[in-house]
C-alpha cells in the first residue's frame, strides 16, 4: 500500500498545530532528502536545512540534517533549550551528528496500527511525502 500526504498538508498540520507561529517551506531536493525553511520575521531571510531520510524501519526511522555554520549554531541553541521538552524516548537528536531518531514504537497512536502493518520505505517526490506500507501477515 502507498500512502501519500502533501507537502501542503503537512504546512497546514503544522500550521495548526502552532497556532499559525510556525510557517514552514518544503522543497523537493531528491527522493531522500528535502529542504525545509522558515522565514521568522518578514525582514529577515529564509532559514533552510535539507533533510534526509536515512534509514527507514518499522519501529524507527532516522534523519540527517545539513545546514551552514550559523543555522547549525541556532539548531544547537534550539536543541540545548528545548532538551527537557522533546520525549527523548520518541526523539532521539544529536546535534553533533546533525541527527535525529523517531522511535515510532514509542509513539502510542501508533502502537496498535504497527501490531498490523510494516513500514518498508518512505520517500520524497515534487510535492509529496510517501510511504510504502505492508499488512502484516500472522
Amino acid at each position: 500500500m502507498l500512502t501519500t500526504l502533501s507537502f501542503n498538508e503537512i504546512k497546514d498540520i503544522i500550521s495548526k498545530k502552532t497556532n499559525n507561529k510556525v510557517q514552514l517551506d518544503f522543497s523537493y531536493v531528491n527522493n531522500s532528502t528535502i529542504k525545509v525553511s522558515y522565514k521568522p520575521v518578514a525582514f529577515l531571510p529564509a532559514v533552510g536545512i535539507n533533510v534526509r531520510i536515512e534509514e527507514v524501519g518499522n519501529s524507527q526511522i532516522i534523519l540527517s540534517y545539513s545546514a551552514n555554520n550559523a543555522i547549525d549554531m541556532v539548531i544547537r541553541g534550539l536543541v540545548a533549550f528545548l532538551d527537557n521538552h522533546i520525549p527523548k524516548e520518541i526523539i532521539e537528536l544529536d546535534a553533533s551528528l546533525q541527527c535525529v531518531c523517531i522511535n515510532l514504537s514509542e509513539i502510542e497512536q501508533l502502537q496498535k496500527p504497527l501490531e498490523m502493518i510494516e513500514l518498508k520505505q518512505i520517500y520524497f517526490e515534487k510535492e509529496n511525502v510517501c510511504a510504502e506500507i505492508i499488512l502484516k501477515s500472522n
